[in-house]
């Protein structure tokens, strides 16, 4: 006689990275040429609703964040399940373990990162076409999964949280929502042409939302000054760390949020599509006192 069958306790609960809500497309921005932020929810609107404010001003001299020098980065070709292959960026901060600063997403602390901060109850001017606002779940997880693996791993359960970040030529903004979490998104300022990187986590007090503008990576002109040089500067950011509040909080393992984003035609075109970077060191994020947001 067989033994009865008998669930194995070895078994977790099923794991969750990020799920996709239903998107949806902006309003025409020439008609609805506003972006409000009602506590956490993005509005748009014909005329200034509530505070407006103006965009911040790029700041080179900003410099927040854990510093990594003489870093090094280097092409790197991805094919992934659908087979079409793309080129990302292969980061090298000479490390064993990434560190990223904890900072309350505050107006200059975001500006450091090539943000603005939109609190509830103002409005921006946002005259951007082919952008569409979705939601997303983060789970804890989120960061221990990475794109860049190959073929048949785009699932997989990795034992560190490598770097991933980015920068694209459309704005993206980030939505952290009323009676949840803080929102995390990670973030960098590079100095590509002084091989000079600053790391920080941006903590989003619930009803916050931050704004990026459109970035490109500038051109080095010739015959440049060291102090040239180093004043340009390339934002970049990452949301896989959405949830990281979750691992403080107990029992809770995922985190609902909102964000503009390009829609597939801005994601797919040359001039706006986005640029990946990957450092496959381990990371290391801390909190951030919520008495401190």
């Amino acid at each position: 006689m067989e033994p009865a069958l008998v669930k194995d306790e070895t078994e977790f609960d099923s794991i969750t990275f990020i799920k996709d809500g239903k998107p949806q497309d902006l309003k025409d921005p020439v008609a609805f040429p506003f972006l409000y932020n009602d506590n956490g929810t993005g509005e748009q609107h014909s005329e200034v609703r509530g505070k407006l404010i103006t965009i911040a001003p790029d700041k080179p001299d900003l410099d927040l964040g854990n510093k990594y020098f003489n870093i090094k980065h280097s092409p790197k070709t991805i094919t992934p399940d659908s087979g079409k292959s793309y080129e990302i960026t292969l980061f090298d901060f000479g490390v064993r373990e990434v560190h990223y600063t904890p900072f309350s997403a505050n107006k200059e602390n975001v500006q450091a990162f090539g943000m603005t901060l939109l609190k509830s109850g103002e409005c921006v001017k946002f005259p951007y076409k082919g952008l569409i606002t979705s939601d997303f779940t983060y789970g804890k997880w989120a960061g221990h999964q990475s794109p860049y693996l190959g073929p048949g791993r785009g699932r997989e359960l990795l034992p560190i949280n490598p770097t991933d970040l980015e920068y694209h030529n459309f704005p993206h903004v980030f939505f952290s929502r009323a009676g949840g979490l803080p929102l995390v998104i990670s973030v960098a300022r590079w100095r590509p042409y002084v091989n000079e990187i600053a790391l920080a986590d941006l903590w989003v007090k619930p009803g916050d939302a931050i704004v990026l503008p459109p970035k490109v990576k500038p051109a080095l002109p010739s015959c440049s000054s060291d102090n040239v040089a180093r004043s340009l500067i390339l934002d970049l950011h990452g949301n896989r760390n959405s949830a990281r509040a979750c691992w403080f909080m107990e029992g809770n393992a995922t985190l609902l949020t909102t964000t503009i984003l390009g829609n597939n035609d801005t994601m797919m075109a040359e001039a706006t599509k986005p640029h990946y970077h990957e450092e496959k060191s381990p990371t290391k994020h801390t909190l951030l006192q919520l008495s401190d947001l």
